[in-house]
């Protein structure tokens, strides 16, 4: 087995899943900022934008998924071998590289869900809210 072949082929498959995240973190600060500002149609502008950039991010994911599978098929490993398994199948040299991805990759993924929750919170509340005049419920 190449090493260096199932190496580029992982870092570049982490790498395709950071930056889709990343770029989904980016939307969503973008709409947080658009739901304070009350701008309705920039947000659905942006809910289209984000709806777009969650199946890239999702396809990014099942590609990484696909890696570490391959991986661990090429290092005899069970298919469904966890990531400090695969890691530790490389030599010693590529495991910061490869802990620090997969460290970032799981980071970005309790990012992404937060700010998924926050953000459809933030819409209930300036979205849909009730006008109230007075102490009026109208």
């Amino acid at each position: 087995m190449d090493t260096k072949v199932e190496w580029d082929q992982l870092v570049g498959a982490l790498r395709d899943e950071l930056q889709e995240k990343g770029g989904l973190i980016g939307l969503l600060n973008r709409q947080t900022e658009t739901l304070y500002r009350g701008d309705t149609a920039e947000n659905e502008r942006l809910e289209g934008q984000i709806r777009t950039q969650l199946e890239l991010m999702l396809r990014s994911t099942q590609g990484r998924d696909q890696a570490v599978r391959q991986t661990a098929s090429a290092f005899h490993l069970k298919e469904d071998a966890q990531s400090n398994e695969v890691i530790r199948s490389f030599p010693d040299f590529v495991h910061p590289l490869l802990e620090a991805l997969f460290s970032e990759v799981e980071r970005l993924s309790n990012r992404v869900r937060e700010r998924l929750k926050q953000n459809e919170g933030l819409k209930e509340k300036f979205l849909f809210e009730t006008p109230s005049y007075g102490g009026v419920s109208l």
